[in-house]
């Protein structure tokens, strides 16, 4: 029996990383084309914020700071406290329904939906099997994330169409860099050991792509591996000042090659071919929405044992 959401108020809950809310947000515009009456308000947090910004299914959204991103006491005691304003204001608010988005269970995304008394809680099972979950939504990691925040809303009949990820980037940060329309940017960035490339390889890759105006980006801790990139190649380096600045450039390039992070997500969300140079991460499930077939992966699982000449035949296809 599907449950109808028309009238009705929802809570969506996605309280982790930038990357992960961006592939979340085909359902705000599946739900919202599905039931134009429902309430739709959203759980973030200051980390990942800028993943819903601006989007125009939301009506509202509870943004928070993580006490543990906090250095000092008082501005854990203050994160601490805005925290408890919002759980307090989603008591008040009365939600039919509360969807935790995520794939792995979090205690901490669980408590909104707790708090909420909503008739319907709907997350995955928690490893000791004592959520309060009572719509509990199974886990294929096989399944790509975008995919799997649709099983989450399968007893309300809103199934994937056309949809497409969203990212908000301010109008005048996409004009400043409207000048690299023909441009491939490489993002040289990733967190993870296992998913980094070395700049050496980057320097080999970039050289023999001579048929192609590059640009270079990263995120501060590799500026200066970019720099030494652009000194031994024909890239340029642009040193973006934020996510919001990168997404700038990326939303005018032609083709983003990148390795696996947020900039990764931002590509398809901002309309950008993506080619991934991927690591240890599961691909089935964190791919770049709408291209997997650009996606490198070697058996290892080390990004950096990727062979250059599969990157410039995969660039080829492009």
């Amino acid at each position: 029996m599907m449950i109808d959401l028309n009238n009705k108020k929802i809570l969506l809950v996605r309280n982790d990383n930038v990357g992960d809310l961006i592939c979340t947000t085909p359902i705000f515009e599946a739900l919202r084309t599905k039931y134009p009456s429902v309430q739709m308000d959203v759980v973030v947090n200051s980390y990942n914020y800028e993943g819903i910004d601006q989007n125009p299914n939301i009506d509202n959204i509870y943004c928070y700071t993580k006490p543990k991103h906090k250095k000092n006491i008082s501005d854990k005691l203050k994160a601490a406290f805005g925290k408890l304003k919002i759980l307090i204001d989603i008591n008040r608010m009365k939600y039919d329904v509360v969807v935790v988005l995520r794939s792995d269970y979090s205690k901490s995304a669980e408590l909104f939906s707790t708090i909420s008394q909503a008739k319907y809680k709907v997350g995955v099972k928690s490893p000791n099997l004592n959520d309060k979950f009572n719509i509990h939504v199974p886990v294929d990691n096989m399944k790509h994330e975008v995919e799997f925040c649709f099983d989450c809303l399968s007893k309300f009949d809103v199934q994937l169409s056309n949809e497409n990820t969203f990212f908000y980037v301010p109008k005048k940060l996409v004009k400043n860099y409207e000048k690299y329309k023909k441009f491939t940017l490489v993002h040289i960035s990733s967190r993870r050991k296992a998913n980094k490339f070395d700049k050496e390889k980057f320097i080999k890759l970039i050289n023999n792509m001579k048929n192609r105006n590059i640009l270079i980006s990263a995120e501060p801790d590799d500026f200066e591996s970019a720099i030494y990139i652009e000194q031994n190649t024909h890239a340029k380096f642009i040193k973006t000042k934020s996510l919001l600045d990168l997404s700038g450039l990326i939303s005018n390039v032609e083709l983003l090659i990148t390795l696996d992070g947020g900039a990764m997500h931002v590509g398809p969300a901002v309309k950008t071919k993506t080619l991934s140079i991927s690591g240890e991460t599961n691909m089935n499930k964190w791919y770049p929405w709408g291209y997997k077939d650009l996606v490198i992966q070697a058996k290892s699982k080390f990004a950096n044992d990727i062979k250059i000449e599969n990157i410039l035949n995969k660039i080829e296809e492009c």
